[in-house]
């Protein structure tokens, strides 16, 4: 079991500002106190990333819940935020966003490679506020597919990252 801490989205280790982080740190903590799950849980993985993850969330109040009172909007923050935290624990790359229309969420790479993300990758991500496995298996695919639209020469590996909070669990995937 690998040890994450949603902390991490604020030290710098997935590239992104404190308070980017913090803010999507702090979305995956409502969405999994909408749940009703404790601070601190075990999350499996599934699919490319096999792996069962010890996440601590944030303790949240009611004022981050009322804060995040869009819930679609909250579990797409907080599939980042967990999906982020995955990809510096496992492959100690960082993102950068992307723009719309480019089929995928963020560049990924190592900032101190000189030109930021040379020879690195993608990520698309998705959340799931309440779901099945089915569910989470057919949004995989459909999200891999859809980074096929940045395919260019030469081809980077694309990651997708689902995440669903009400049976806390990641399935992850690599084209």
């Amino acid at each position: 079991m690998k040890l994450i801490n949603l902390n991490m989205l604020e030290d710098g280790s997935t590239g992104l500002s404190r308070r980017n982080g913090a803010f999507l740190g702090e979305a995956a903590s409502v969405c999994l106190k909408h749940n009703g799950h404790p601070v601190t849980i075990a999350m499996p993985s599934g699919g490319h990333f096999q792996e069962t993850y010890e996440l601590t969330c944030y303790e949240v109040g009611d004022d981050a819940v009322s804060s995040f009172a869009d819930m679609q909007e909250t579990t797409e923050y907080g599939a980042c935020g967990i999906a982020l935290s995955i990809i510096a624990t496992e492959l100690s790359l960082q993102a950068e966003r992307s723009w719309k229309g480019t089929g995928f969420d963020y560049w990924l790479g190592n900032k101190d490679d000189g030109l930021p993300f040379q020879n690195s990758a993608r990520l698309e991500v998705s959340g799931i506020i309440s779901g099945t496995e089915e569910q989470a298996v057919y949004r995989l695919g459909k999200k891999l597919d859809q980074t096929k639209l940045s395919d260019a020469d030469p081809y980077l590996p694309a990651y997708a990252i689902i995440v669903e909070f009400s049976n806390p669990r990641t399935l992850t995937g690599k084209r």
